[in-house]
C-alpha cells in the first residue's frame, strides 16, 4: 500500500496528535506499506530526525509556515497534495488534523476530527472565526473527504449531529497511549521542592472554560474544610492570550474568596517526563472537565496506576469504562464526597489502579494503526484500487 500522510500540524512540539501520525507512520513503514509524509519547510530536519530508522518513509516538506485554515493550505489540498499522489500512484491520503479541502480531489481520502468542541465552548476563538471560518469549514471539510475517522463514540455522535455527517461516513479508531517515562526519585525529589509538595491531589490540561477549574477549586475548598492538608496541583500552561488571562483572574479571584492561596499550586507547562512523576507522587487525578472528545489524561494517569475521578459526561465515562469514579462536574457536593470516600477508602484506590491499569493497557497504538490499517484497506477496495 501507498499511503500519503499529512503532518503539517508537527510544529516542533509533540502533542498528542503529532504522537498519533509518529506512531502510525512507524508502524505502516515498519510492515512494509510505503508512507510519503508531507511537513512545514521550516520542520524538514525535524521530522527527518523523527523517522530517521524507520524503513519506507519519504519526506517531503511543503512551503507554508501553518496549518490553520487559510487559502493557502486549501489550494495545497486540492491542488498540490493532490499533484504528489497522483504522481507518487498514491493509494490513500490521511489529513489527521480536524481539516483539510481536498476539493479536485485525485486519491480517496481519511480526515481525523478529534472533536468539534468549538461547537460547544468557543473559548479563546474569537465570534467571527468560531461562525464565519470555523464552523463553516469544518462541515466543508467533512464533505470534501470520503471518511471521517474519531476518536471515540461520544464524538462520532457529536461530530454526526453537530457537522451535520452522515454517521455511517464516521469511523471510531480511539487513540493509543504513549510509553511512560521510568521513574526518576531525583526528579520527584526536585519536584517536591520546587512545587513544595507533600500530599497533593493533581489536575491536568489547562484553565480553558470546559476545563471547569473554577468548580475544582470550590470542591477542594470542602475536601480541605473535611480535614485533607494536602495541596490541589494544576498542570497546563497559561499563555498570554487575553481569554486566558481573563480565566486565569476569575480563577484567582475564587481561590482568594476561599482563601486556598497557599494549597493550589499551577505549575504551567510540564514536560512528559514531569507529568509521569507527578502522576506517581499524587494521590488522585481529579478531571472533572465538562468536555472532552477523549480524554487521554484519564489513561495516561491509570497507566501510572494513580485513582482517577473524572466527569459523568461527554466521552469521559467511555474512556474510563469502570476503572474510574464518575461525578457530576456540576455538582461541587458530588465531586467532593467522591474525593473524601476514595482519600479514605484503601481498598477502593487499590481496585481503581488494578482497574485502571488493566484499562489503560488496552489502549497503543499498535492496535490504532491496525485499525487505520484496516479502515484504509476497506476504502482502497471500496473504491477499486485493490
Amino acid at each position: 500500500m501507498k499511503v500519503l500522510f499529512d503532518f503539517r500540524k508537527y510544529d516542533g512540539v509533540i502533542g498528542g496528535v503529532e504522537q498519533g501520525v509518529i506512531q502510525i507512520t512507524k508502524y505502516m513503514g515498519s510492515h512494509g506499506h510505503k508512507v510519503t509524509v508531507l511537513c512545514k519547510k521550516n520542520r524538514l530536519e525535524d521530522v527527518t530526525a523523527i523517522y530517521k530508522e524507520t524503513a519506507n518513509i519519504d519526506i517531503l516538506p511543503l512551503n507554508v509556515d501553518t496549518h490553520a485554515m487559510s487559502s493557502k493550505n486549501r489550494k495545497l489540498d486540492s491542488t498540490t497534495i493532490q499533484d504528489i499522489a497522483a504522481e507518487r500512484n498514491i493509494d490513500i491520503i490521511h489529513f489527521f488534523y480536524n481539516w483539510s479541502f481536498p476539493k479536485k480531489n485525485k486519491r480517496p481520502s481519511v480526515l481525523t476530527v478529534h472533536d468539534v468542541i468549538p461547537f460547544t465552548f468557543r473559548e479563546a476563538m474569537g465570534l467571527y472565526r468560531n461562525l464565519v471560518l470555523y464552523k463553516p469549514g469544518i462541515r466543508k471539510a467533512c464533505a470534501l473527504n470520503d471518511m471521517i475517522a474519531t476518536v471515540s463514540e461520544f464524538s462520532k455522535r457529536d461530530i454526526a449531529e453537530k457537522v451535520h455527517v452522515n454517521e455511517d461516513k464516521i469511523q471510531v479508531i480511539p487513540n493509543g497511549l504513549r510509553t511512560p517515562n521510568p521513574e526518576e526519585s531525583s526528579l520527584e525529589d526536585e519536584l517536591r521542592h520546587r512545587y513544595n509538595l507533600d500530599r497533593f491531589i493533581i489536575n491536568v490540561g489547562g484553565i480553558h472554560e470546559r476545563k471547569n477549574i473554577v468548580r475544582l477549586v470550590q470542591t477542594f475548598a470542602l475536601v480541605v474544610k473535611q480535614g485533607f492538608k494536602g495541596k490541589l496541583l494544576i498542570t497546563g500552561n497559561v499563555s498570554g492570550h487575553t481569554y486566558q488571562m481573563k480565566m486565569k483572574q476569575k480563577i484567582d479571584s475564587v481561590i482568594e474568596e476561599l482563601r486556598l492561596g497557599e494549597r493550589i499550586v499551577f505549575t504551567g507547562f510540564v514536560s512528559e517526563r514531569e507529568l509521569d512523576s507527578l502522576f506517581r507522587m499524587a494521590e488522585i487525578l481529579i478531571y472533572p472537565s465538562l468536555y472532552e472528545g477523549f480524554g487521554i489524561p484519564i489513561l495516561e494517569a491509570m497507566k501510572m496506576g494513580l485513582p482517577v475521578i473524572t466527569s459523568n459526561t461527554t466521552a469521559m465515562p467511555e474512556v474510563a469504562g469502570e476503572a474510574a469514579l464518575l461525578v457530576d462536574p456540576l455538582n461541587i457536593d458530588d465531586m467532593a464526597k467522591e474525593m473524601l470516600r476514595l482519600m479514605d477508602n484503601i481498598e477502593l484506590q487499590n481496585d481503581l489502579k488494578e482497574k485502571g491499569l488493566q484499562r489503560a493497557a488496552a489502549y497503543t497504538w499498535e492496535r490504532t494503526s491496525k485499525m487505520y490499517l484496516d479502515l484504509y484497506e476497506g476504502i482502497i477496495s471500496s473504491q477499486g484500487r485493490s
